[in-house]
């Protein structure tokens, strides 16, 4: 495969540019609140419903619409202002986390109505995410960019680990409607700093977007490179089976381990704490260093421990189990998500984006709802086990094809 030639590499570099750094402060903290809400909605569709299918379906419900949609928001970050296409978006999430606060503070939420409006999330979320991956090359100057590109990667999957362990403990210690009211707060921090920041001009942005941002173009340009191909593929596995168990800790820590809110707080500390280390160890290497073939043996590693989170008895060697897939699988999404910014053409990476957030988000919710009901059948082990033998096979397969195109 072709890789990206880093001239200066420093990390930290992209934050002298005003812009770029407080897209990257106001981004942060709106990840980590919406991280926050869905926690928060996994832990109140547990206590609502004790039922893993509920559970699953409404993790579904957040991520699914991505699936319809994703494609389509990335032709709209191609062809339209991506900051007007974000700021629309998060207006719709500020006042569906509003309402979920206001609901819960008052005992008002049901089963149906929570599943109601994280649907409406899910559909807010799929069209601003590709916007907000791609703009970043519309803010930061060039020689920023390998920077801002590996920073960006680090920021957004820690956020991913970092906000649900907040979650944990507001919602052990206060109540799950604070971590609605603080999703809220977050993402109207980062609609503001989005109006304060200016980006430079798109010369190939397309003048007609239905001609020329077309979905399906944005497929065939993904399908005719095969590191993007191979590293989407990746990044979908990896969706199912461990982001998928990911939004079932709740049902994990009380099926398996019997542990209740304080074992769903150990897990998620556990799985923050690989991330982070991970994370810190991965900024210092360059992103043209992490190829498909990295990504696919960490994909391996991070189901290879998911597979011992299900099966072992000891509560203990679990969250050691969790600390390692969640640094595997942070390896993975760093190096994913560097790879695909720095190999697409500028042009066409909003559709490219549009694809990868169908697959980060629609890949856990395919997991979680296989997960949730079959579990409801067999019990969690079983079906735990299936999709990281799955994701284990294609991961060793893709590992096993590009080293023997290395050799």
């Amino acid at each position: 495969m072709s890789t990206a030639k880093v001239g200066r590499y420093n990390p930290l570099l992209a934050l002298k540019d005003l812009h770029y750094r407080r897209f990257a402060i106001g981004s942060i903290v709106s990840v980590l609140g919406m991280w926050m809400q869905k926690i928060g909605v996994a832990w109140l569709a547990w206590e609502l419903s004790k039922s893993p299918f509920w559970l699953g379906l409404i993790a579904a419900a957040d991520m699914l619409p991505s699936i319809f949609l994703s494609s389509f928001a990335g032709s709209l970050a191609d062809a339209h202002d991506k900051i007007k296409v974000l700021r629309s978006a998060q207006s719709v999430a500020i006042m569906q986390s509003v309402a979920l606060a206001f609901l819960s503070w008052f005992g008002l939420t049901t089963v149906e109505v929570l599943f109601a409006l994280t649907l409406v999330l899910g559909v807010s979320s799929s069209l601003e995410q590709p916007a907000r991956l791609s703009l970043i090359r519309e803010i930061v100057p060039p020689d920023y960019l390998h920077a801002a590109v590996a920073l960006n990667a680090l920021s957004f999957n820690l956020a991913r680990f970092v906000g649900p362990i907040i979650a944990g403990v507001l919602i052990s210690e206060i109540n799950v409607g604070v971590t609605f009211a603080a999703s809220a707060v977050a993402i109207a921090f980062f609609s503001y700093a989005l109006a304060v920041i200016q980006v430079q001009k798109v010369a190939d942005r397309p003048a007609d977007p239905v001609q020329k941002a077309g979905t399906t173009d944005g497929f065939r340009y993904v399908l005719g490179n095969r590191s993007l191909l191979a590293t989407l593929g990746l990044m979908g596995m990896t969706g199912i089976s461990v982001n998928g168990i990911l939004q079932m800790l709740p049902a994990v820590s009380d099926a398996l381990f019997a542990r209740g809110i304080d074992g769903f707080v150990g897990l998620m500390a556990a799985s923050a704490f690989g991330s982070i280390v991970s994370g810190t160890i991965t900024l210092a290497r360059p992103p043209s260093a992490q190829g498909a073939l990295s990504i696919a043996l960490a994909a391996l590693c991070a189901t290879a421990a998911l597979a011992v989170l299900a099966l072992t008895p000891s509560f203990h060697f679990a969250l050691v189990a969790i600390f390692c897939m969640s640094f595997a699988n942070m390896y993975a999404g760093i190096g994913g998500q560097a790879l695909l910014q720095l190999e697409s053409e500028p042009g066409k990476l909003g559709r490219v984006m549009g694809i990868y957030s169908m697959i980060i988000r629609g890949g856990p919710a395919v997991g979680s709802f296989f997960i949730g009901a079959a579990a409801t059948f067999v019990g969690m082990v079983i079906p735990v086990v299936g999709v990281a033998a799955l994701a284990a096979c294609y991961s060793g397969l893709i590992a096993l094809a590009f080293r023997q195109r290395r050799s």
